[in-house]
This record gives structure tokens, C-alpha cells and sequence, in this order.
């Protein structure tokens, strides 16, 4: 057989390009949304963690730029939907997906691709103390004003949906979902696919 790659490290390096490829939007919108949201003091805030709250804030209150800031990846911010049904303690969780189910009418080189923020509040802490505005609708804010009519992802999104709702008894829940049109997998192994528009 013919491989890309002859070792673990090459095949690696090629699997990690995937992140980087604008035709595979789904890994890449989510590394592109992990990114911003990592550097998102105030969501990380609205999260909530109280047991990383040293690494956003000094004993003065002044930001922690240093600090560990990654640490909310995969505990409160996830790529995906998923929570845990049971807790030992109090958390809030960002999920987020991306969809693609729609074509515009006559064009197959473009397709509507939906980024689906999955908002969830403990019951416990549902109003932000210091704010007095209730948690999943001040992420939701959050997110409009970091993402909402910007070419973040290379094209311009803007929000479709924005719904709450409730998951059980233990959280409350905003679903915020944004659109954008971009291109419908045009390339393959880096090269152009001749696509046709039907007119």
C-alpha cells in the first residue's frame, strides 16, 4: 500500500493538519472556537469554577493573564455535548457542536454550516451574585458579542436561534445556534474538486 506517511510522528503531523485544512470546518471551527474562548476572561468568569478562579484573578482582583487558563477545557467548556449525570459538586458547562445539514437551493459548492452552543447551568448557581443577571443568559451575551456578524470563521455567522430551555431538574439551559455559508468540501488532498453551480 501507499501511505502518506512512514512513522507514527508523519502520520501525527498529518492528522493534526486537519485542524488547519478550511474544508474540514468541523475540527477547525471547533479548534478556532476553543481558541477564543480560552482567551475569554469574562466567559471563563461566567463559568464559574470556583476552583480556578486563582488562575483569572490575583488576591487583588487584578486579571491573571498567566494563568492557567486551558484548565477549563474539557472540565466546563467541552466540543461537544455531553454532562455528566451525576455531580459531586456544583458546575456549569459550555458544549458546543457543528452541524451541517443544508444546501443553498441550486449551489453545490456552498452548504449552511450551524455552530450550536449548548449552554448549562447547575441549579444551584443560576444568578451570577456579582451582576445580579442570570448565568446561561450572560454566556449567551457573551458568545453573541464574540461571535455574532464576525468573519471569525471565515465567513460571516450570525445567529439563527437562541432558546431556553431546561434539562432535568439540576440545570438550566440556553441553546444558541449561529449560521454562515461556506464552501461544500471543493478539495481533496489540498487540491480543487470541480464542482458545477446548476443554474
Amino acid at each position: 500500500m501507499d501511505y502518506e506517511f512512514s512513522n507514527k510522528k508523519e502520520m501525527l503531523n498529518s492528522l493534526i493538519e486537519y485542524t488547519k485544512n478550511s474544508d474540514d470546518e468541523v475540527i477547525r471551527i471547533k479548534e478556532t472556537i476553543k481558541e477564543q474562548l480560552l482567551k475569554c476572561p469574562e466567559l471563563l468568569y461566567a463559568l464559574h469554577n470556583v476552583s480556578y478562579e486563582d488562575e483569572l484573578f490575583d488576591d487583588d482582583g487584578n486579571l491573571f493573564e498567566d494563568g492557567e487558563w486551558s484548565n477549563y477545557f474539557e472540565d466546563n467548556i467541552r466540543p461537544y455535548v455531553f454532562f455528566p449525570e451525576t455531580q459531586t459538586e456544583v458546575k456549569n458547562y459550555l458544549c458546543y457542536k457543528i452541524d451541517f445539514n443544508e444546501m443553498p437551493r441550486y449551489n453545490n459548492i456552498e452548504k449552511y454550516v450551524e455552530i450550536v452552543f449548548v449552554i448549562l447551568v447547575n441549579g444551584k448557581d443560576v444568578v451570577d451574585k456579582n451582576t445580579g443577571i442570570p448565568r446561561h443568559d450572560l454566556i449567551s451575551s457573551i458568545l453573541r458579542n464574540k461571535f455574532s456578524w464576525t468573519n471569525i470563521f471565515g465567513n460571516q455567522c450570525k445567529i439563527v436561534e437562541n432558546k431556553e430551555g431546561t434539562t432535568d431538574s439540576q440545570y438550566v439551559m440556553r441553546t444558541m445556534v449561529l449560521r454562515m455559508t461556506t464552501t461544500n468540501s471543493i478539495l481533496k488532498n489540498g487540491k480543487v474538486i470541480n464542482h458545477k453551480v446548476n443554474l
